[in-house]
């Protein structure tokens, strides 16, 4: 192991000023590139997964021409008017290969049964009488009627689900039905979370003085949860030679690593030069917001790196606003829609820094609110339990009034996304 890495002088390191939120927001983006890697998993464990690469129609849907009601298929094709009796000849029902409808006949048919040849229309039997094997047809009927087209939902060969696609449950019903039994889909995102700190004990155990468990960890984990995610989880003291060895190691096989604390320049705040030492390379180390100035970006090795810091909402906030991104980034995905609501509450604010606030989003008279959850302070939890969402409110030199529009981010990905 080399001796450890000094931090570069350059405005983004220890003793410059901040970086602009959005500035390091846009770094994050910019350092990430799509994976464009893929796998065939079963159609049944496909449900939130993003699609590779575009899917085609093998075949039509519907696959023929079928009844849309039960009734009694007949050929109207050249009659000025419908008879009023016609005998009852061949019958098919769904499932059945489709019949031949005689001259001058009915056919009796069930609805999705494939249309008969020589048929152009259903008469739906509410409009019929039956005796025997004559059938009277009470009323006049439009030639086509009661018939689902082959194609007429899907034709054959379109692209039914294109490159990124989130497959749902209506696109597994789509794919069921074309018979598509294996799905392309992205790799999933290997994410690397590394909690430091010789204080955190896993939960479970017992606590000795001065120790508390670990909630960072478990907290990362289940933000940045989902089927397109796979997270490893792992604890490491208060040391730059262990912390470099660990981003080593995770480097070799994670896409993106995530730390939390020890992102400051006190005695015990090893991350930054460990991550040197682990031949990481740091384009931001500090960004103008609270909370979560302490805050490093960058890479290690060819992984994306993210150094949070420790409290817990600065750690989920910088979660939400960085490593969120980076992982839609690797991918493939277009960038979020930015989400604004008006500020339902009176904030002071600084023109040098970001504030992000938890909040709780209403609609009121159709337009999105954003309440204040909770009292000031990074290291409560309670405030993010009645959250929803976090307020992204620039610095400025007077208080945000109720009105302010602001951008949103919501703790669930899939808020307003569709």
């Amino acid at each position: 192991m080399t001796a450890p890495a000094i931090l570069p002088d350059s405005c983004f390191c220890a003793g410059a000023g901040a970086v602009p939120f959005e500035t390091a927001r846009s770094v994050a983006v910019a350092l990430a590139r799509p994976l464009g890697q893929s796998e065939m998993v079963p159609l049944a464990d496909a449900v939130g997964r993003l699609v590779a690469t575009a899917i085609e129609a093998p075949r039509a849907i519907p696959p023929f021409d079928q009844a849309a009601m039960d009734g009694y298929a007949i050929s109207l094709a050249g009659r000025t008017g419908l008879p009023l009796v016609l005998p009852i000849i061949g019958r098919t029902s769904a499932g059945d290969p489709p019949g031949v409808l005689a001259p001058g006949a009915a056919h009796r048919i069930m609805t999705g049964a494939a249309l008969p040849k020589g048929a152009d229309t259903v008469v739906m039997q509410e409009q019929t009488t039956r005796r025997g094997d004559l059938v009277q047809f009470a009323f006049d009927v439009a030639p086509g009627a009661h018939i689902r087209r082959v194609g007429e939902d899907v034709s054959q060969g379109a692209c039914v689900l294109r490159q990124g696609y989130m497959i749902g449950w209506p696109e597994i019903a789509l794919l069921a039905a074309i018979g598509i039994d294996n799905v392309p889909v992205a790799r999933r995102v290997r994410i690397a979370v590394i909690t430091t700190g010789s204080e955190l004990r896993s939960t479970g155990g017992s606590l000795a003085p001065g120790a508390i468990y670990d909630s960072n960890g478990p907290l990362l984990a289940a933000l940045l949860a989902g089927p397109n995610a796979d997270i490893a989880l792992s604890t490491v003291r208060d040391d730059t030679a262990a912390i470099a060895r660990v981003l080593e190691n995770s480097a070799k096989s994670a896409d993106l690593i995530i730390t939390t604390a020890g992102m400051s320049v006190g005695e015990e705040d090893h991350v930054r030069n460990a991550a040197m030492r682990a031949g990481g390379q740091l384009d931001v180390v500090k960004v103008a917001m609270k909370p979560g100035k302490p805050l490093a970006i960058g890479k290690i090795g060819e992984a994306c790196f993210v150094g949070l810091p420790g409290n817990p909402q600065a750690a989920a906030f910088g979660a939400l606003a960085f490593a969120r991104p980076i992982v839609a980034t690797l991918l493939g995905q277009r960038p979020a829609r930015r989400i604004t609501a008006e500020l339902a509450f009176t904030c002071s604010r600084k023109p040098d820094r970001t504030e992000l606030l938890p909040v709780r989003l209403n609609v009121e008279q159709g337009r999105l609110s954003a309440c204040r959850s909770g009292p000031d302070g990074s290291h409560r939890m309670m405030p993010m339990l009645s959250a929803d969402a976090i307020a992204i409110v620039p610095g400025a030199s007077m208080p945000a009034e109720p009105g302010m529009p602001v951008e949103v981010l919501p703790f669930s990905p899939g808020c307003f996304a569709r």
